[in-house]
């Protein structure tokens, strides 16, 4: 009898083993998959690729180029004949560690994008979508995701990163924050200052966003549409049981300093600023789904531009902004915690925050 029950138990230990390497390693389809509950383990509850009906605009084969501009950027484009998008959205990727990885899953990958952009329900018809990348096999592997959607125009640049040795896993260093964003900063103004051409909106979605909530995008459109002083505009970041992951959104508080910083004092604004500012949960706090709450500071895991502030020249600043002088950069404002600080100086370049519930995921690793 006792032979019995550990031979079952044996057996019952194989059988899990067998399943949780089987989950983890192997897709039962090329899109995103996670094991958060049992039914999105089995692949039940996130499937949007179901139920949803794309208007095809024209039965003609897309156009695909591929070129090579003069600082050695690789170009892939691939453009409906009838293409006239309205959203531009926007990512950028390291290499396939970008992705990051949930809760026991595998890696994340290019299919998990492809899904999470069906998981707008926008009209891809109307969405076009470009992406920078370092690795060559990433190049190959988002081209191949993006295929079967129907975009008005896909975009994918391979240029080589010089990322100063930074891992994705490490990307969280005080030691590195300001060398790393103001690269990153450089970045995001290559790639959109190079994909945008007649989009109304751009969007920006970080590699490692697992998840976004229900309409978020049509709200920040529609929002941008109804408030002409909000051509920036965020939601709330989580991570799993962690309610604001994105600290680089904040509003400064009546005891921030807002004035001139003596050059001895900018280490003092910094820690006052860091003690003071209020971050998107206290924001919001009590509002609504329809309300958009003003903000000084936004992140960049899920973020919308108005696209004419862009052509006016706003961009990223690839330095601390706030407190620049003509001998040395500011104290404070780098990449996006800088961008509301310039586009304030814009017409409609207001920066918002969804209120309510709307919300992104990023994922449960880095």
């Amino acid at each position: 009898m006792l032979s019995r029950v550990k031979r079952h138990s044996f057996f019952f230990g194989i059988s899990i083993v067998t399943l949780w390497v089987f989950l983890t390693f192997f897709e039962l389809r090329r899109t995103a998959l996670s094991c958060r509950t049992v039914a999105s383990c089995l692949g039940l509850d996130i499937q949007h690729w179901q139920g949803y009906q794309y208007p095809l605009p024209t039965a003609a084969e897309p156009l695909e180029t591929q070129r090579t501009f003069h600082d050695g950027t690789l170009q892939f484009r691939r453009q409906l004949a009838t293409a006239d998008p309205e959203v531009l959205v926007l990512l950028l990727n390291r290499d396939g560690t970008s992705w990051s990885r949930d809760f026991r899953s595998g890696q994340r990958g290019a299919y998990d994008f492809a899904d999470l952009l069906v998981s707008t329900r926008l009209n891809l018809s109307t969405v076009s979508v470009a992406m920078l990348t370092s690795s060559a096999e990433e190049f190959d592997s988002f081209s191949k995701a993006m295929r079967d959607l129907p975009l008005a125009r896909l975009t994918i640049y391979l240029r080589d990163d010089d990322d100063q040795g930074v891992s994705y896993e490490g990307r969280h260093n005080p030691a590195v924050q300001l060398t790393r964003r103001a690269r990153l900063a450089t970045l995001r103004n290559y790639l959109m200052l190079s994909a945008l051409e007649d989009e109304r909106h751009v969007l920006w979605l970080d590699a490692d966003v697992a998840a976004i909530s229900r309409d978020v995008v049509q709200t920040m459109l529609a929002r941008s549409d109804s408030t002409p002083a909000a051509g920036i505009i965020t939601a709330r970041c989580e991570q799993h049981n962690m309610e604001n992951y994105d600290k680089n959104a904040w509003k400064i508080t009546p005891e921030t300093p807002l004035g001139p910083v003596a050059d001895g004092d900018r280490e003092d604004a910094v820690r006052t600023l860091v003690d003071t500012r209020l971050f998107v949960p206290a924001v919001i706090q009590g509002s609504g789904d329809d309300a958009i709450m003003p903000l000084d500071s936004v992140g960049g895991a899920i973020l919308y531009i108005r696209s004419g502030l862009v052509r006016q020249g706003l961009t990223f600043p690839p330095y601390n902004v706030v407190g620049t002088t003509w001998s040395q950069p500011g104290w404070i404002g780098v990449e996006t915690e800088g961008l509301c600080y310039v586009a304030r100086q814009f017409e409609g370049g207001g920066c918002y925050v969804l209120g309510g519930s709307h919300h992104v995921r990023h994922t449960d690793w880095g």
